[in-house]
């Protein structure tokens, strides 16, 4: 997972804590109630970070695996008919953070429908050497499918 995500998470767990501190501990809710409150709080907090940190592209023998927020795809190989990489010349931001990448790969199925799936942090935000050492993994991973499909 890129840096950014994870300083995103930990400004949004702060933004909402805050908040959710405040009305429990100091608007005189019983303790019990305000134990609750926060504890559940902080659970949700826990699960969305979870589920952040599971997201991801998982490239194997089988295919590519797409992990979702919700739920996960997985595309055959076999299924895969063709990969074009977008070059979006910008990435949108939130605050400081760069929470998209700059680059969009799309996924052609073989039923020739157009499925632009972005491969979750398979992006340049990852690599150290830049976007050169970005587009050589991009270039392996299509090498790869070219070689496994059947």
């Amino acid at each position: 997972m890129p840096r950014d995500m994870v300083g995103y998470l930990v400004v949004l767990a702060i933004a909402v804590l805050l908040p959710v501190g405040y009305v429990a501990l100091g608007t005189g809710l019983p303790g019990w109630l305000s134990v609750v409150i926060l504890l559940g709080t902080v659970g949700l907090l826990l699960g969305v970070s979870l589920r952040v940190c599971r997201m991801g592209t998982v490239v194997s023998v089988d295919g590519i695996l797409r992990r979702g927020f919700l739920g996960d795809r997985m595309y055959a190989w076999s299924e895969i008919r063709d990969f074009h990489l977008h070059d979006n010349r910008g990435v949108t931001r939130v605050g400081p953070f760069d929470v998209t990448s700059r680059y969009v790969l799309t996924v052609y199925d073989h039923q020739h429908q157009r499925r632009r799936r972005t491969l979750f942090f398979l992006d340049e935000r990852a690599f150290a050497g830049g976007t050169g050492r970005f587009l050589e993994e991009v270039q392996e991973l299509v090498d790869f499918w070219q070689r496994r499909r059947g």
